[in-house]
């Protein structure tokens, strides 16, 4: 119950912020098929500022939600992050129809940094009243999760928001809509610092975010390929220009 309810109060914050004509977010990055990456300052902890990345999908929104999945974060998620390293899910709760499942991700080292862990709870949840299916995680302290030695504690909440749409040729796509926040270092009680400049997150998520945004677009459209729903060119750059053949 803790947890669905903590869940709840980041999405409403996540979704108000996401979807406000007045909010405050200053574009980082975008790309000539309308994918963005934003960023707005918390009002607390200017270290640690809200992101959001949107982006239209070639594939349906259970394709896109199937992708980033915890099931497939294996097969996934490398693709998306050069620095995943691994992901350990601990426990399957339910409450009131939302699935949660525990879990922890782990980092390989961060340039000159070391590895980080994440423990968190991953949230499926109801779709929203226009149709939106929405996703989540939650950063969580647990005993059931302790420290371990070799990786600085990190933590990230995240909203995920799925809008079905069809592409001028009729086929299905899905905007995306992600915002979270994220803090590199462990400055929780008991924590062990990790001294990753912030500033440096800051300045670089603009350009990691559109990274990971157009990562997933190319192997979603992989992913169609190889299931023989479509034939798509060798060449990357040419599937994304005729993405609605694929």
């Amino acid at each position: 119950k803790d947890l669905a309810e903590a869940y709840q109060s980041i999405k409403s914050e996540y979704e108000t912020l996401a979807l406000a004509k007045n909010a405050k977010w200053k574009v980082l990055s975008t790309h000539t098929d309308g994918s963005q990456v934003s960023i707005m300052k918390h009002k607390t902890d200017p270290s640690c500022p809200y992101v959001r990345m949107t982006s239209i999908m070639p594939a349906p929104v259970e394709e896109v939600w199937d992708f980033l999945s915890l099931d497939n974060w294996p097969k996934t998620m490398p693709k998306m992050d050069p620095f995943y390293e691994g992901l350990n899910v601990l426990g399957d709760y339910k409450h009131k129809g939302i699935e949660m499942r525990l879990a922890r991700k782990r980092l390989k080292r961060i340039v000159a940094f070391g590895k980080r862990d994440f423990t968190f709870v991953s949230v499926s949840d109801h779709p929203r009243g226009d149709g939106a299916w929405v996703s989540g995680t939650v950063s969580v302290v647990t005993d059931e999760i302790p420290r371990k030695k070799g990786y600085t504690r990190a933590f990230q909440d995240s909203i995920a928001f799925y809008e079905p749409l069809k592409d001028e040729a009729g086929n299905p796509s899905t905007k995306i809509t992600i915002v979270f926040r994220i803090d590199l270092n462990d400055s929780s009680d008991g924590g062990n610092g990790g001294f990753i400049p912030m500033w440096m997150y800051v300045k670089t998520v603009g350009s990691t975010g559109m990274l990971s945004v157009q990562n997933m677009k190319k192997q979603l459209l992989l992913m169609t390929a190889e299931q023989g729903d479509a034939k798509c060119e060798l060449s990357w750059v040419g599937r994304l220009i005729h993405s609605s053949k694929c």
